[in-house]
């Protein structure tokens, strides 16, 4: 650990002195992102989506992955009504708690320990989203540690400089039950010292599946501070506590074919609970015309509390159709010869402590005649992770009562991380209208990992370890990328890139005891792409095309992902190939023009072909019962998790600032779920080939301009109520949300 700190130290230390006599006073610039779908951040290399909140109002999703699912190679899962549990994948990569691709909020972390546990149960509320940022080319070197796949960024409303302030309320009803959303803010200066806004957010939905209930209070205050001429200081403190009536798991087949909405059949006392307390300090110094070094310093405590009542979820929630426990916790036998299954309280509760710093620097200069953009910088991270899983240990539940400490615990593990990275990035001006950018990216890590399994009853209090194990990990790798920008004619840009990329094995995915064994996933990426705004002035039109491979190396699986028995050990299998093409137009009439009402569509689709590029054959689970069959070899498979096909159309009329009304078809494709690639769904709802559904949504706003352009809006979500399978796990399988209807006003004040 001690070159890590020496590494950090020598390259911040030679950075500022290098640039320590530049001292001039210079104004802070007002800095804005004006950009909607299609268009790309200009000194971002590679592909770059932007969807701004005057997009986010006019498209009204109910949840923000279906925001997200505008954007081209973006998937998003629902599981749990609401896009709580943060299932994003991004050209290929699995979807599962967001673990493959790196999540942001103002580009601090919200994966929960980003380099070895990157599990992601948190995103910020829609209402105070400002807008949202993903990142698919080689521009995400400069970010981290998951870098194979995209990032996605979340960005919040920065605060006003003059007092103002906005009241957002939405009822609705879905096919489940109510839904309710509150959001309030205000924010003013504080003088000549700088801004301050605060912001309260409550959703209390219904989920897809009856009896989960999704409940959260977000607290949320930020502010920029002005320190002289040439120096700010932005301060973000956020605490988010959810007490939700919900169960991770799914559930089996014949639940779902006979009655979806009832679904996992969630007892009484099933609950997730969950705090987030997130902080930062981000200092921007302009040192001169020429320079900017910004330092952010972060820090984010997540503690979750997962309650089940029975203590058998190894045995699969097919279960929950044979017992149930009434609230006495005495159990209760639907069907003939249950075993292994008992009424008593087990919980699964992790704690997350993640600290970092980060200073980059953007310095403009010239170098053999050239024009460089020269961005660099050094992150040092600390990751503390707990994991526990503890049981009563009896038949009854203990109502009422809370588990200490020092209780009894099954199993439990701990962890810490410190990790380094560096990186640079350089936009060259090879000519009036070429832009070379190089970058390079370094990657450390070391982990120490403990963990310990306890014998039921063994020693006072169940206390005495069995098979205690300790170990250390570390990797150094290296990391190249090279992205171009090609601008012809001011209304075309040809873009494209190669970079390798990155994944640490995800805890998620492999357990720490297996992570020991297992190597970081590295990718080789390569994309073109183009955007033409040829017809925008004539015809409201523009496009954008990029095309994508991804070959991905020690992609970690199980040999079947289908049950936990043979077979289920995780190993690198090898290489697959990821081949995709993106596209998206958009059209306004208004851009051309002289009607006061007018027409606009998008379109959004992605293809993608997914191949497993290596042999695999012999025994493997054939289903939930743990028999074994022989299979073929898997080599050509398509990868589990990536729909080949994915798509929408938005149609819409009105008339700009004032009224709107659109309807918009979403397609997703079928997809396998595990490397053997299996028809059918398996009885426990765990693997299986997941079908292609269609959804019809339609919104409409109403703008007030005598209320400072309040909005009355509403919303309908899967009209047609279609029924469709939104995920597939080890836990089981997941319904979609059906028929939702929501309106509501946001009032500005």
């Amino acid at each position: 650990m001690l070159r890590l700190f020496i590494i950090f130290f020598l390259f911040f230390n030679f950075s500022t002195k290098v640039f320590s006599d530049e001292e001039e006073t210079i104004v802070l610039p007002d800095i804005e992102i004006q950009s909607s779908i299609g268009d790309r951040t200009r000194l971002t290399p590679g592909s770059t989506n932007y969807v701004g909140r005057e997009k986010m109002d006019k498209s009204r999703g109910l949840t923000v992955g279906e925001t997200l699912e505008e954007i081209p190679g973006v998937i998003s899962e629902i599981d749990d009504g609401d896009t709580r549990k943060a299932n994003f994948g991004v050209r290929g990569a699995h979807s599962r708690r967001s673990r493959k691709i790196s999540v942001y909020e103002d580009y601090n972390p919200l994966n929960f320990a980003p380099y070895t546990d990157p599990t992601t149960h948190y995103i910020p509320p829609d209402e105070r989203i400002a807008g949202i940022e993903v990142i698919k080319g080689s521009g995400q070197l400069t970010h981290g540690p998951q870098t194979m796949h995209g990032i996605i960024n979340f960005l919040n409303h920065r605060p006003p400089k003059e007092g103002e302030g906005k009241i957002i309320t939405s009822f609705g009803e879905s096919n489940i039950g109510p839904r309710q959303q509150y959001h309030v803010r205000y924010g003013r200066d504080f003088g000549r010292i700088g801004n301050w806004q605060a912001m309260f957010t409550r959703h209390d939905n219904r989920g897809p599946v009856e009896g989960d209930i999704i409940d959260y209070n977000d607290y949320f205050l930020n502010g920029d501070i002005e320190i002289g001429s040439n120096q700010k200081l932005a301060v973000t403190l956020n605490y988010n506590h959810e007490d939700s009536e919900y169960h991770e798991g799914g559930y089996g087949l014949a639940q779902y074919v006979g009655n979806p909405e009832i679904g996992n059949n969630r007892m009484f006392d099933d609950t997730y609970e969950m705090d987030i307390v997130r902080t930062s300090l981000a200092h921007s110094y302009f040192a001169s015309d020429t320079l900017k070094i910004d330092t952010n310093f972060y820090y984010n405590f997540v503690t979750r509390q997962r309650w089940s009542q029975t203590d058998n979820e190894s045995a699969g929630l097919v279960i929950r159709e044979d017992i149930d426990c009434d609230d006495e916790g005495e159990r209760v036998d639907r069907k003939a010869a249950v075993t292994n299954a008992s009424c008593g309280y087990k919980n699964t509760p992790r704690r997350y402590h993640t600290a970092g710093i980060e200073t980059r620097f953007y310095k403009d200069l010239s170098l053999f005649g050239l024009s460089n953009n020269l961005k660099y910088g050094a992150k040092f991270e600390f990751e503390k992770i707990e994991r526990k899983a503890r049981i009563t240990g009896s038949d009854k539940k203990q109502k009422g009562t809370q588990f200490t400490e020092d209780e009894y615990a099954k199993s439990s593990e701990d962890a810490e991380v410190y990790a380094l990275a560096l990186y640079f990035e350089d936009d060259i001006q090879a000519s009036d209208k070429l832009i070379l950018t190089p970058g390079l990216r370094y990657e450390s890590y070391y982990l120490i990992h403990n963990d310990r399994d306890k014998n039921d009853g063994a020693g006072e209090n169940g206390k005495n370890a069995n098979n205690y194990t300790s170990y250390e990990k570390d990797e150094y790798i290296l990391l190249p990328g090279l992205g171009f920008t090609y601008e012809h004619n001011n209304v075309n840009q040809i873009y494209g890139g190669v970079h390798m990329g990155m994944a640490p094995p995800a805890v998620g995915d492999a357990g720490y005891r297996q992570i020991s064994n297992l190597k970081s996933q590295k990718s080789f990426n390569f994309e073109l792409g183009v955007i033409n705004s040829n017809f925008e002035d004539k015809y409201g039109l523009t496009f954008e095309t990029a095309a994508f491979r991804t070959v991905e190396r020690n992609r970690p699986v199980k040999s079947s992902l289908r049950t936990t028995g043979t077979g289920s050990t995780l190993k690198n299998i090898g290489t697959t190939f990821t081949d995709g093409l993106e596209f998206s137009a958009n059209w306004d009439q208004s851009k051309y023009s002289k009607n006061s009402r007018n027409w606009f569509a998008n379109i959004s689709y992605s293809f993608m072909y997914p191949k497993l590029k290596t042999h695999q054959k012999g025994e493997r689970s054939s289903d939930d019962a743990g028999s074994v069959v022989i299979v073929d070899d898997i080599y050509e498979n398509d990868i589990p998790f990536v729909p080949r096909h994915k798509g929408l159309i938005t149609v819409g009329y009105g008339v700009p600032n004032k009224w709107d009304v659109s309807t918009t078809a979403r397609y997703r494709g079928e997809y396998f779920t595990d490397i053997d690639n299996s028809k059918g769904i398996g009885q426990a709802g765990r693997f299986g080939q997941v079908d292609d559904h269609w959804l019809i949504n339609a919104r409409g706003n109403y703008t007030v301009s005598q209320w400072n352009n309040s909005t009355f809006y509403l919303s309908l979500t899967n009209i047609a109520d279609t029924v469709y399978i939104s995920s597939i796990s080890a836990e089981g399988l997941k319904v979609g949300n059906g028929r939702s209807i929501m309106t509501g006003l946001e009032y500005n004040f």
